[in-house]
């Protein structure tokens, strides 16, 4: 027994009858797909470019910031050297001998008269007898 061979239909002859099928059934070839992915293909590039742009801007933005960060530590390290100046004893004294505040030779105490019901004296020994604050000062 044998069987009778099917005959060889070559590749371009496969498809030129893939198209007269298509074209008997009256529909061309389908561009809507082709135009979906062409669309995606050119949003998908401009957000690639938008996301340089804003990521290109934060670093600018960074870099400003670092910049401001780097001014302001080296005001702080100014100022910190300008209270180690002034927070000096020996400029405190000097400061001081220039404008006559000085430790006083003798010691005067004040008292202040009814404030309270009567005065009180302190107990600290003095050179001198007790001022009154609310007498004239002139004898």
């Amino acid at each position: 027994m044998t069987s009778s061979a099917v005959p060889y239909i070559g590749r371009r002859a496969a498809r030129r009858e893939a198209v007269e099928r298509v074209a008997a059934r009256g529909r061309a070839p389908r561009v809507l797909p082709l135009a979906f992915f062409v669309v995606v293909v050119i949003a998908v590039f401009f957000v690639m470019i938008f996301l340089r742009i804003a990521l290109d801007e934060t670093a600018f933005e960074l870099e400003t910031i670092q910049r401001q960060i780097s001014v302001e530590e080296s005001r702080q390290r100014d100022l910190r050297l300008e209270l180690a100046e002034l927070q000096d004893p020996l400029r405190i004294k000097n400061e001081a001998t220039r404008l006559n505040l000085t430790y006083p030779d003798k010691r005067v105490a004040v008292m202040v008269d009814d404030l309270g019901g009567g005065s009180t004296e302190l107990a600290v020994p003095f050179v001198e007898p007790p001022a009154r604050a609310l007498e004239d000062p002139t004898p």
